[in-house]
């Protein structure tokens, strides 16, 4: 799996590691589990976690879209199995850009 992370750039180590572990989640079965951890683990609340996990951005670097290019950005890990399974893809940009006229496959 190909997902890149990118991070605001007054991030500390700390920070980008907790991103990374947040990234890396990949059983579909125990996401508030995953959670929990990283919140224990990192000794913070849950919405300290995702004011932290806000100032990262994950995108898939092997999904484009087919009239720009731009890779996938992912909200949740849950998005990558579902994003690994269209045949095409457009941004919501192409797709405002389009007035619409770009076709979706969902």
């Amino acid at each position: 799996m190909s997902v890149n992370v990118v991070f605001d750039s007054v991030l500390k180590d700390t920070t980008k590691h907790l991103c990374h572990e947040y990234w890396a989640y990949a059983s579909p079965n125990d996401y508030i589990a995953h959670l929990k951890r990283l919140c224990y683990d990192h000794n913070m609340k849950i919405d300290e976690l995702f004011t932290t996990l806000a100032k990262c951005q994950a995108y898939l670097d092997d999904i484009h879209c087919g009239y720009c290019g731009r890779p996938y950005q992912l909200d949740v890990p849950a998005d990558i199995p579902y994003a690994r399974r269209l045949n095409s893809w457009f941004c919501e940009g192409c797709i405002s850009f389009s007035g619409g006229q770009l076709i979706v496959d969902r």
